[in-house]
């Protein structure tokens, strides 16, 4: 009988070799499927192509060089275009470790060059790009100002006076708009005493109207959050006319046109209101910036060049701030990535904080205060640079929420006022109100009571707190 009952074939006799035995696979046996293939057929066999690490790095880095060299050049561009010599002298001053930029916005009618030029905005910038802040201070235009060679002045004046007589202050060669910024720098550091206090404006901005839409409208447009509703009757045209001219309040897209109605506009409440809107404006368009990325940023630079030259052979901003050297690109790219537009200082010369006397319609400011708002604002922001007070209103109906509140914040640090009563309403959420330039101060007070936080003054109500907190329903005990 055989020893073999599965009639398997024999084994072949054992040489001394090491043999490989495969197990079939019945189930794909009994499919017919094909036996797995050879070594060398799987050598055969195309595999799919891994890039190296090395090779993907090199790609990124090529992609960073490409971009950051188109960047470089478009500002490049930029600056051929727009920055001008400093008739005074080059500054010393860096933006990357603290400088003071003057932005001036002027009135230039270049089809009708016989109605003359004015400075219509004075904006004095501190930018510290190492530290990642800036503060903005706006001097009023009817201020008063001894100008060199012309005695007392409204400080709007110096612009205007520095362009038409730029060759006979500053030599031969110099533009009319190279002699009006300068000048104009000239005065707005002898009425903030910068040599007493060893510095200078450092450098220039200036911008015209049509400069100032076309910059908006190349960003796309900004977002405005109107503190309250404006309606002014004689809003000046160009055509030497007048329109009326309405805002609701509430946020609200504006294109480069409604932006600049907006920061002029003043017959509603006064010069005061005005730079307070301007302010807001510079706010919200360092706001529009920031929401962009870097690649969307670097994509604005050609659209921002063919905003500022549109205007023809003088480009609508001129500037001397070196936009191309190292340090202020460093300066700009620090702000750009760090800057928080809420949080940026905004500072103003006006009745309330700076004591002020008339002389016709010239504004005579008190020395003393001005220099104490000149401290905070080269101050880094901060809430002990704010010097807040809030006041805390009822508008929940319960007895004497407001004063129990007050004492609690009075405990946690803050400046308080007394507390008083809401306008007559109904108010079912607490809301603090950012009137003043206190934005380190009132979040941490809109954190503390869980409540929403809106820059601007509540619908009648008059107070002396930079912060005003009106208490709803939800504080009710």
């Amino acid at each position: 009988m055989s020893n073999n009952p599965h009639n398997q074939p024999p084994r072949p006799p054992y040489t001394g070799e090491t043999l490989v035995m495969r197990r079939p696979n019945h189930a794909s046996a009994h499919r017919g499927a094909p036996p797995p293939p050879t070594p060398s057929a799987r050598r055969a066999t195309p595999k799919r192509r891994r890039w190296p690490l090395g090779w993907i790095a090199l790609g990124i880095v090529a992609i960073v060089v490409v971009a950051v060299g188109f960047g470089y050049w478009q500002i490049h561009r930029l600056a051929q275009r727009i920055v001008v010599a400093d008739p005074r002298g080059p500054a010393v001053a860096s933006p990357l470790l603290g400088a003071n930029i003057l932005v001036v916005g002027v009135d230039i009618r270049r089809d009708r060059p016989e109605e003359g030029v004015r400075s219509d905005t004075l904006m004095l910038v501190r930018l510290d790009g190492m530290g990642g802040w800036a503060n903005l201070l706006s001097i009023p235009r009817d201020t008063q100002v001894d100008l060199p060679d012309r005695g007392p002045s409204k400080i709007n004046a110096a612009y205007a006076y520095g362009y038409h007589h730029a060759n006979t202050l500053y030599g031969e060669g110099v533009t009319p708009e190279q002699g009006g910024m300068a000048y104009a720098a000239e005065a707005v550091g002898q009425f903030l005493n910068f040599e007493q206090r060893g510095m200078r404006v450092d450098y220039v901005v200036q911008i015209d109207f049509d400069g100032f839409a076309a910059l908006i409208d190349a960003l796309g447009g900004i977002t405005i959050d109107v503190p309250r509703r404006i309606v002014d009757d004689a809003y000046p045209t160009p055509d030497y006319g007048v329109m009326q001219v309405v805002f609701e309040a509430g946020p609200q897209r504006m294109d480069g046109e409604r932006a600049l109605i907006y920061a002029r506009t003043r017959h509603a409440d006064n010069d005061f209101g005005r730079t307070e809107r301007q302010q807001q404006v510079v706010q919200a368009i360092a706001n529009e910036i920031r929401q962009r990325n870097w690649f969307e940023r670097m994509l604005l630079l050609p659209r921002l060049l063919d905003a500022v030259t549109q205007t023809g052979d003088t480009p609508a901003i001129l500037t001397t701030l070196p936009l191309a050297n190292f340090d202020t690109l460093l300066a700009m790219g620090r702000l750009a990535a760090n800057l928080d537009p809420a949080l940026i200082g905004r500072y103003r010369i006006e009745p309330g904080s700076v004591a002020v006397q008339e002389n016709g319609t010239n504004l005579i400011w008190d020395a003393g205060d001005v220099a104490a708002l000149v401290n905070r604002w080269l101050t880094p922001p901060g809430e002990a640079s704010e010097q807040a007070r809030v006041q805390v209103l009822n508008g929940a109906g319960v007895v004497g929420l407001a004063r129990r509140t007050s004492e609690e914040l009075s405990g946690q640090g803050f400046t308080v006022l007394a507390p008083a009563d809401a306008p007559p309403g109904n108010y079912p959420h607490t809301v603090v109100y950012q009137t003043g330039n206190a934005p380190f101060t009132a979040r941490r007070l809109a954190q503390l009571l869980g409540a929403e936080l809106v820059v601007g003054t509540p619908a009648g109500v008059n107070s002396e707190a930079e912060i005003v907190v009106i208490l709803g329903q939800d504080r009710a005990p």
